[in-house]
């Protein structure tokens, strides 16, 4: 399975498209709440199945900070690129850390997380990986982030595997991949936004364009 894998990678050119849903919740004047994602993935933009993503954390923001923590769970079904049906199934627990700031007296917005994950994937040894990702959007029609606000924003997220042996004679590089970002997005409301991207995955073996449709929900 680990091999169809490479080898699809390698031989896979077209563009992906990814369809994203995020949730965010507190238990009402708590400090604890829940945050999580549910996600479908295509090696083309609208078929050739990719992957399937449940995930829920329980989260805890710190008082007269921007920080927040969050422990979950993550359930992942990953198909193979071209004509196979070929699956695998990963379970993973993660570890976030979250906060906020900003530059040019709030003109931009940045979001920082940290993220571990301890990975049990089919016929694999256990792995660990860690993730850095920063984002940064910039409003287009108003002084700052609110309702009824068009903005643009850039990411970038870097990977790296705790672990380079993974079992049955088999190994990883430590550098895993890194993922840039590019797009446009809207406010709705305080408690929903949508963002239009373009990602561009880079590994050490080839470089995938991913079309990115996200929307992100408080409640």
């Amino acid at each position: 399975m680990l091999s169809s894998e490479s080898n699809a990678q390698r031989g896979n050119h077209e563009l992906g498209g990814w369809y994203m849903y995020f949730f965010e919740t507190d238990f009402g004047q708590s400090n604890f709440g829940i945050m999580g994602d549910v996600q479908h993935r295509s090696f083309n933009v609208a078929h050739d199945f990719q992957q399937f993503i449940l995930r829920a954390g329980l989260s805890y923001k710190f008082k007269n900070s921007s920080f927040r923590a969050v422990a979950g769970y993550s359930f992942f079904n990953s198909g193979t690129f071209g004509p196979s049906n070929a699956q695998l199934i990963e379970n993973r627990l993660y570890q976030d850390l979250i906060w906020t700031n900003a530059l040019f007296e709030g003109r931009i917005a940045l979001l920082h997380r940290i993220r571990i994950e301890e990975r049990f994937i089919e016929n694999q040894d256990f792995r660990s990986r860690y993730r850095y990702f920063l984002n940064a959007k910039l409003p287009l029609n108003s002084k700052a982030m609110g309702p009824k606000t068009f903005f643009a924003w850039t990411a970038a997220e870097i990977f790296v595997n705790g672990e380079k042996n993974i079992g049955n004679g088999q190994s990883v590089n430590l550098y895993d991949r890194t993922w840039l970002f590019g797009g446009l997005g809207y406010q709705f409301s305080k408690s929903l936004r949508s963002e239009l991207s373009y990602m561009r995955e880079i590994t050490e073996n080839q470089t995938k364009g991913q079309l990115i449709l996200s929307f992100f929900h408080t409640f």
